[in-house]
């Protein structure tokens, strides 16, 4: 009894420390309430949100928008007619599945799926490795810390001379990126197959041509994010600004550029899936050449051939970025 009498807290000086917390408490709220008062506002910001709902309710509210030429019948007739329809044909004549797995094979076979899927890899394969390749090539022109007198802070000899010259290359390079990656590799294919013809190369051109902005922009910001302490060490030693980009910036940034490079790789794959509508043997062909003759089964069949592919290069992926990672370790 006598332990527990000297363990309570004394009447007043528990309410002593309750008034010390509620002072606390109403500090902290006045020095939230003043932070909130001085913090700096964007009226542009402000103004963009209250444009952006303003147009979500008129497109909401807009009836013109979504109007169709189809009733709700016909559309639910259409969609019961695709359903069928998109069931392999023997399996849909004899309600047999067990007929479904020959069919597959005969696609894969005399229906050209291989080969057209082959086709699709390579194409996306060697335009991703050559928009890649061109990137790496130019990256030291478009990243800024490198792209300019004193490159990673530190000061170059000939710097009133250079510094208006490394200042254009850099906003040409940068330009470039942007100009490529702004050109839709449906409209570049289909304005390069009208010179070239039908010819494999065409689609290629047209996606790394596409890619290479894109790849050469996201790898300029890796670089400029990249630690500069290593590669300011090679310049130190006599490396200049190659060896600093070859040595220390490129292998320190070079996991995030791989991960970049798949990334636009599964784009190639289903881009030039698309390209292929426009003539070239690839998945895309075959998908027109089906819809065309109203196959909805092998359609489908195709479609799903073309997500098999980005599936496995997923895990390809992965799997190399593994192997780095556990390199690096």
């Amino acid at each position: 009894m006598v332990g527990r009498k000297h363990s309570q807290t004394p009447p007043r000086l528990n309410h002593k420390m309750t008034q010390a917390t509620a002072i606390t408490t109403t500090q902290r709220a006045e020095r939230i309430a003043q932070l909130h008062r001085a913090r700096s506002k964007s009226w542009f910001l402000r103004i963009s949100l209250v444009i952006i709902a303003a147009l979500v309710l008129w497109s909401w509210s807009a009836g013109e928008l979504y109007q169709s030429y189809l009733t709700p019948a016909q559309k639910q007739a259409n969609l019961e007619r695709f359903l069928n329809r998109m069931t392999p044909l023997p399996v849909r004549d004899t309600g047999d599945w067990s007929l479904a797995l020959p069919w597959v094979g005969k696609q894969l076979g005399e229906g050209k799926g291989i080969e057209a899927s082959i086709r699709t890899f390579s194409l996306a394969t060697v335009a991703a490795a050559l928009s890649g390749l061109c990137a790496l090539a130019l990256l030291p022109g478009a990243a800024r810390n490198l792209a300019t007198s004193e490159p990673l802070g530190m000061t170059s000899g000939y710097r009133k001379v250079s510094r208006p010259l490394w200042y254009m290359g850099n906003k040409i390079t940068r330009a470039l990126f942007v100009f490529t990656r702004s050109l839709p590799e449906y409209v570049l294919g289909f304005l390069l197959i009208s010179i070239f013809g039908p010819d494999p190369w065409a689609l290629v051109l047209a996606l790394a041509i596409h890619n290479f902005g894109i790849l050469g922009r996201l790898g300029a910001e890796v670089i400029e994010n990249a630690p500069q302490e290593p590669a300011q060490t090679v310049m130190v030693h006599g490396g200049g600004r190659l060896g600093a980009y070859l040595a220390a910036l490129l292998p320190e940034s070079f996991n995030r550029m791989v991960v970049y490079f798949f990334y636009r790789w599964e784009t190639c794959v289903r881009e030039a899936t698309v390209l292929g509508m426009l003539g070239v043997i690839s998945l895309g062909y075959l998908v027109v050449a089906a819809k065309s003759g109203r196959a909805f089964d092998q359609m489908v069949f195709f479609v799903l051939l073309g997500g098999a592919i980005v599936l496995i290069g997923d895990l390809i992926s992965g799997l190399v970025r593994r192997l780095l990672r556990f390199e690096r370790k």
